[in-house]
Parts: C-alpha cells; sequence; structure tokens
C-alpha cells in the first residue's frame, strides 16, 4: 500500500504560509502607499478551492493587481498621468522612484480575483501566474488610463517567472517571511527585504496526531505500507545528490519533521526542480498537479530511490516502456491525502497512465478539509471521500 501525504491543509496546519501570503500584501501595499487590507484565511481558502495552492502564485497575482491600483490612482489626476509616463519599467526601481503621497484607501475583492485567476487558469491551461498576466495584458489592451508601455513590463516582471527567485520579486518577499532574513540570505545568497523570525518555525502546527502518527510508523516499520509526502513545498535536492543547492530550501523536510514524519520519503519542489534543470525543462512543469510529480512520489514511496524515480516518471508520462523503481510498485493500492482538487486530478490522471504501461494500481483519492470550509464542495467533485481531517482518513486506511 502506498499513501502520499500532502503538508500544508492536511499533514501542517500551515499559518506561517498564510501568514506569509497576508505579510506579503502588507508588505507591497506599503511600498505602493495603498491602504489595502491584506485578504482573510476565508479569502484565502477561496484562492486555494481555484486551485491555485502555489504562495508565490497568489502573492504575484495580489501584487499585480495592487500594482494596478496605485497606477489607477496616479491616473486620476491630469499631472499624475503626465507623471506616470517617466516612471521607470523595473520593479523594484519604480518602488523606490513612486512619488511620496499619502495612502490611497483601495479596496481588493480577494476572492473575485480568485475566480478570475483559477476560471483563467482552467481555460488556458496555463499557470495561475501566466493566466492572471494573460488577462491583465489584456485589460491594459482595453483602458486608456495606464500607458501599456509602463505597465506591461512591470506585469511580466510579477508574473512572468513567478518560481524564479532571482526574478520573481513576490517570491522574494514570501521567502523572505517565511525563513526569516537570516535563512533566506544563507539559501539565497540574497539581501533581504525585511527582517524578521521565521514564520514557519514560529506559526505552524502539526495537523497529525501523535496517535496517528505512531500507527503509520508502526505500519511502516512492519514492511508492505509505504507512505511519502507529497508536496509543491520548497524542498531539498534529491538525496543522492547531496540535498543541497543554492535555493533549495528545506520547507518540505521542516513539515514531514513537525509531523513526525521525519525518516518518510519526500518528494518536493526542490527534487523536481533540480532534475528538470538537467534536462531542460523547469521545476513547475513537473510539480504537482503535473502527474509527472504524483508518478515520481510513487516510486520513490516504496523504493526510497529520488533521482531514478524523477526519472521514470518523466518516463512514462511520455509514454514510454515502464521502467525501475515505477516497475517496483504493480499492483499496489493507492492512496492520497489531499486538500487541492487540481492535485487529486493530477494524481488520478498518473494513475491512469501508469495503467494504460500495464502497472495494475488502484487509486482511491481522499480530500481534506474542515467542517465549513469552501473547499469541501469543490474537493468533493475530485475526490472519493473527504474527511475533516487526515486523521480520520487514516485510520480507515489502516483498518484494511
Amino acid at each position: 500500500m502506498i499513501i502520499l501525504l500532502d503538508v500544508d491543509g492536511v499533514l501542517v496546519e500551515n499559518r506561517a504560509y498564510r501568514a506569509g501570503i497576508q505579510r506579503t500584501t502588507e508588505y507591497f501595499s506599503r511600498r505602493l502607499s495603498l491602504t489595502a487590507r491584506a485578504p482573510s484565511d476565508a479569502e484565502i481558502d477561496v484562492f486555494e478551492s481555484e486551485s491555485i495552492t502555489v504562495e508565490w502564485d497568489s502573492c504575484a497575482v495580489v501584487a499585480a493587481a495592487l500594482l494596478l491600483a496605485r497606477l489607477n490612482a496616479e491616473a486620476r489626476s491630469a499631472r499624475g498621468r503626465a507623471a506616470l509616463a517617466e516612471l521607470p519599467r523595473d520593479w523594484w526601481t519604480l518602488l523606490a522612484a513612486l512619488p511620496a503621497r499619502s495612502a490611497v484607501k483601495h479596496t481588493l475583492d480577494f476572492a473575485a480575483l480568485a475566480r478570475r485567476v483559477g476560471a483563467a487558469a482552467r481555460t488556458t491551461g496555463l499557470l495561475p501566474a501566466r493566466a492572471a498576466l494573460g488577462f491583465y495584458l489584456d485589460d491594459l489592451r482595453h483602458q486608456d488610463q495606464i500607458p501599456a508601455a509602463l505597465a506591461a513590463p512591470l506585469l511580466e516582471q510579477l508574473l512572468g517567472q513567478v518560481y524564479d527567485i532571482d526574478r520573481s520579486p513576490a517570491m522574494q518577499v514570501f521567502q523572505n517571511y517565511a525563513l526569516g532574513d537570516g535563512q533566506y540570505g544563507e539559501y539565497y545568497g540574497l539581501p533581504a527585504h525585511v527582517e524578521g523570525p521565521a514564520l514557519l518555525q514560529e506559526l505552524d502546527t502539526s495537523l497529525l496526531s501523535a496517535e496517528v502518527c505512531q500507527a503509520v510508523l508502526d505500519r511502516r516499520a512492519q514492511g508492505g505500507f509505504h507512505p511519502v509526502v507529497f508536496t509543491a513545498r520548497p524542498s531539498r535536492t534529491p538525496l543522492e545528490a547531496g540535498g543541497f543547492g543554492r535555493g533549495y530550501t528545506p520547507e518540505s523536510e521542516i513539515g514531514a519533521e513537525l509531523a513526525g514524519l521525519a525518516g518518510v520519503p519526500v518528494m518536493g519542489f526542490g527534487k523536481l526542480d533540480w532534475w528538470a534543470r538537467r534536462v531542460g525543462q523547469a521545476g513547475s512543469q513537473l510539480v504537482k498537479p503535473s502527474p509527472i510529480h504524483a508518478m515520481a512520489a510513487i516510486a520513490a514511496a516504496k523504493t526510497g530511490l529520488e533521482v531514478e524515480s524523477i526519472k521514470a516518471a518523466l518516463a512514462a508520462e511520455r509514454g514510454s516502456q515502464l521502467r525501475f523503481p515505477l516497475t517496483a510498485c504493480a499492483g499496489e493500492v493507492v492512496h492520497v491525502f489531499e486538500d487541492s482538487p487540481s492535485s487529486l486530478r493530477g494524481v488520478a490522471q498518473a494513475v491512469d497512465q501508469l495503467n494504460r504501461l500495464g502497472l495494475g494500481l488502484t487509486l482511491t483519492r481522499h480530500g481534506v478539509a474542515p467542517l465549513g470550509s469552501p473547499k469541501r464542495a469543490t474537493l468533493a467533485e475530485a475526490a472519493d471521500y473527504v474527511h475533516a481531517d487526515v486523521n480520520e482518513g487514516l485510520w480507515e486506511v489502516m483498518r484494511e
């Protein structure tokens, strides 16, 4: 039996990442002289229900909306419109060069923005930030207040490469808050934008009970029960590569350890990104909801081999013949615990592809969301079961 366990919202109550979204919003609001409030937890739930589950996407989308709000505020006066044409086209230079003014009150409808981005991503098949870039640029073409020659390159900088720490302003600020200024400088070699401790170490708490955690570890030690931490969080490089490298932060491993699952295999974003760079791809092309991530996690759960699992997943996604270590998973029962409908669909696509190649897997999809969460309705469309918490679901699985 193979068990895929998401981290945020499943194993860990991700207070740190939610606080990171809120503080990043406040940071850019302050730098843009706006008084926009930060999104509430309920509004962040709407982003997640729309399958916008990577904070670098959501923070970049919000930063772009705030930028347009400030430029619109400038355009309301003749003097401001004239000044717009002279503003820098580089994001950080722009923030330093914006004319000083009293803070402009701005109300951003985060829920409506999340739904618009989600709909655009579903229609275009693009990642959320890329989908938002498309409709923001289209909006610019249908107005005459903000010069497109100014706004378009700024939007490209905010939304074009949200998974690249050297090119994404939103990722930089969010990671700065998540890791704290010391670890941010250590892992990325970049100057901090803000000072303060790591939110990950201050705010996150485990959702996995000590009793269920011990039962999982006991079943794993007995054999035949193969859990894997399956997350889009940043992570170390693959174990075979030494686990270290610039920008490969141990956020997946921190989540696993907090949940009590240190030593359980981890298939996080960093491992996929490390290999993707070696074959001329981007990590964002491999990470969930891509079925490649799920296939790599299934293989790593059974064997602990990370690089070979990723290579086998890429071969399977191309429709090539099955290769080890995926072949070691033949006939397995797979359970996935997720709080994201798109990730559940990605796992289903992965299993379908592996079964077309003859692996003979059986999949059960478990959605996880608290009672009253708006995510429960969208999870129900993609899951076989929806649980109030991961403990409830794992107990049922371990009774099989």
